[in-house]
């Protein structure tokens, strides 16, 4: 018997490395862009499909990014924020783009972003990136301590990569 539902996924904000300055912080630079990222983190990348080049420099403050994600999902929709989060993926991870002004702007235009001034606006406002970073420690505070980290009905329920069939499971029991 099958059955369907739907299924909204949203991207929620957490800080790995949540004392990183507003500018970033360099990565060593005695370490060459090909041994910035474990072998096993190259395996089960491109396992995926996700290339970790280790090119860009710089450890990122990821509250615009996240402040940016949170304009997405509210004024865009959970659509339009998943592909904005996994363009800023391709872009920091396998393109060597440090997510700045510039290329969190053009990230938010790939995604679909509407409205770009405001969305820029928006996350470089103090006030909400205030409120990004308290959700973020909130996420925190509930014992989340990396990512990913997954949640169903606003309960933990996984945390680190998951395969697909572990989903089609938690989906499956959910619905019963």
């Amino acid at each position: 018997m099958s059955s369907t539902a739907d299924v909204s996924v949203s991207w929620k904000p957490f800080f790995l490395r949540p004392n990183i300055p507003k500018d970033g912080q360099a990565k060593d630079p005695n370490t060459p862009p090909e041994r910035r990222a474990s072998q096993r983190l190259k395996t089960a990348g491109a396992k995926v499909g996700i290339d970790f080049t280790g090119l860009t420099d710089r450890y990122p403050n990821s509250t615009t990014m996240h402040t940016l994600m949170a304009y997405a999902l509210e004024h865009d929709g959970a659509e339009v924020q998943n592909a904005l989060a996994e363009i800023t993926f391709r872009h920091y991870f396998t393109d060597g783009r440090y997510p700045n002004e510039e290329n969190l702007r053009a990230a938010a235009a790939e995604a679909g972003v509407k409205d770009l001034d405001a969305a820029m606006s928006y996350a470089n406002n103090a006030t909400n990136q205030a409120v990004v970073a308290n959700e973020a420690r909130f996420y925190s505070s509930q014992g989340v301590s990396g990512v990913p980290f997954f949640l169903l009905n606003g309960k933990p329920v996984a945390s680190g990569a998951q395969p697909p069939s572990h989903f089609k499971n938690l989906l499956e029991r959910a619905l019963e």
